[in-house]
């Protein structure tokens, strides 16, 4: 009866398969010993690797977390480019000034008074009447206009304008307000001074402040203002550098100098 399950290192199967041949070669030595060969490998296996593991545990150095210097990102965000609307202006059509005509001659008409004085001028001729009457008697062109007294009303008198102080925006804007150098030298001037809050840095916030302020008409900043703040310390940093900025170009609106309200947002950023 054959064993369906055959074990070729089982001492009797080696028996058949070295049979009448030489035993003491090394292939016969290495199956009848595999079973205990393979055991002793894997208990030393075993060994090396639990070793190990205890040896990295006892031995392993604490890693020190890295410090990083903190920095700040400041983003400057100009306002969306104005499409300027070019308004048609109609040219002024000077009026040529009216010309005066020569005034035509006329002849004083007759004025009847009763007087027992002696008359000392001499009444015109009735020929004489025949042409323009008024009230005194002159020299002037016979094809001339007779030119009537006329009273023109008389107005009150011219005020100049008032001032525009009004405080615009930048939409509809014909000239833009902007640093001297660009928005990229005002960007660097802030980089430059702002200093991370203690108080942020300390409990690992990061925000954006939003400042608005008006650029008066000589272009000096003025009015700053907190329009959304973060608190520890932002805001006041932002306020306390916008402080220092040096004047920009007024905006201009029909080519006067003008007040301009501006926004822009002041990140303060930690490294992740």
């Amino acid at each position: 009866m054959l064993n369906t399950k055959l074990n070729l290192y089982n001492a009797e199967w080696l028996d058949v398969v070295f049979a009448n041949k030489n035993k003491s070669y090394g292939a016969y030595d290495l199956r009848s010993h595999y079973a205990g060969n393979m055991v002793r490998a894997m208990l030393i296996t075993f060994t090396v690797i639990a070793a190990g593991g205890v040896y990295l545990k006892l031995h392993a150095k604490e890693i020190e977390p890295v410090t990083q210097d903190r920095s700040i990102i400041v983003v400057i965000t100009p306002p969306p480019p104005v499409v300027k609307v070019e308004k048609k202006v109609e040219p002024l059509v000077k009026q040529p000034p009216a010309k005066a005509l020569p005034a035509a001659p006329t002849t004083k008409f007759l004025q009847y008074k009763v007087t027992s004085e002696p008359v000392t001028e001499e009444p015109p001729k009735i020929s004489e009447l025949t042409g323009n009457v008024g009230s005194e008697t002159k020299k002037g062109d016979p094809d001339g206009q007779i030119a009537l007294p006329i009273d023109l009303p008389v107005g009150p008198p011219s005020t100049p304008a008032p001032a525009d102080n009004e405080v615009k925006t930048t939409i509809g804007l014909e000239v833009q307000p902007e640093p001297y150098g660009g928005m990229g030298a005002f960007s660097k001037f802030l980089g430059k001074n702002l200093r991370f809050p203690s108080a942020a840095s300390d409990a690992g916030i990061s925000g954006r402040v939003v400042v608005s302020f008006v650029i008066e008409k000589d272009g000096s900043l003025s009015n700053i203002v907190v329009e959304k703040g973060m608190g520890y310390g932002m805001d006041q940093e932002a306020l306390r550098v916008l402080k220092l900025a040096k004047a920009w170009k007024p905006g201009r609106q029909n080519g006067q100098p003008v007040r301009v309200r501006y926004m822009i947002p002041i990140a303060f950023q930690m490294p992740e």
